[in-house]
């Protein structure tokens, strides 16, 4: 049947880097896809395929996130202190005398240390320190959510809110250093991710994505199914309420 997906190359010899193909290889009607990468070919069946986009797009990710590595290091993996900003800190002044800082990254949008620019802390209050929080936080997707109860509205909910952050004080040592927490709904959180973990949360909601594109199309034909089998057609003048019902007509 031909070709249905490709990656171009500059290759004169292979034009495709990569390929993916849908054909009847038995010619008995049972359709296969084949990848093919630089001549080299594997096929699959439907879910053969999917697991195998989903490590491509894996390894996708792990690419892009190497590229956005060495753009923050200036073309080196990790930071240069050579070619950093100015390095910016936060102090906070004790009221018997003296002060605790700390680094302030350029990313952030707001930080808990600003809540003591304008008053001091009791040296007998340091257990205070572990709530210092630098963040930056990113809107979720607004969807209309049932409750759990009987009868309960759709009410709009916000899902997969981010917040880039970093807690320095934190007794969780993967807190204090910068990091992910996703609030899936409103009070379920992942906490604590790293770029892979959030990598691979990014692949999983892609992959759902597929699938409810493939239940949509599923709904589709279920709903034509149901109106051409279980509508049927009234005589003129007639009303049956029991298949209107079905039908979702009132």
């Amino acid at each position: 049947m031909g070709r249905v997906a490709e990656v171009p190359s500059g290759d004169s010899h292979w034009p495709h880097y990569l390929a993916a193909w849908v054909h009847d290889l038995e010619g008995d009607g049972e359709l296969t896809t084949s990848f093919t990468h630089y001549g080299d070919s594997d096929d699959f069946d439907v879910a053969g395929l999917r697991a195998h986009a989903a490590r491509i797009a894996t390894f996708a990710r792990q690419v892009l996130l190497t590229a956005d590595e060495l753009d923050a290091g200036g073309g080196r993996l990790g930071a240069d202190p050579e070619s950093a900003q100015e390095r910016r800190t936060w102090t906070i002044a004790f009221e018997e005398g003296g002060n605790i800082s700390g680094y302030l990254p350029p990313w952030i949008e707001r930080s808990s240390t600003d809540d003591y620019t304008e008053k001091k802390l009791r040296a007998d209050r340091l257990g205070l320190l572990v709530d210092i929080d630098h963040w930056l936080s990113v809107e979720g997707v607004e969807m209309n959510v049932t409750g759990p109860g009987f009868d309960d509205p759709a009410e709009p909910e916000e899902l997969f809110r981010g917040h880039l952050q970093v807690r320095p004080f934190d007794k969780e040592p993967g807190a204090r250093v910068p990091h992910v927490d996703l609030e899936v709904v409103e009070g379920r959180w992942m906490q604590n991710l790293v770029p892979a973990d959030l990598a691979g949360i990014s692949d999983k909601l892609r992959l759902q994505a597929e699938r409810l594109d493939n239940l949509r199309a599923q709904l589709v034909c279920a709903r034509a199914d149901w109106e051409a089998n279980a509508c049927p057609t009234r005589e003129a003048g007639q009303e049956d309420r029991s298949s209107s019902a079905r039908c979702g007509v009132l």
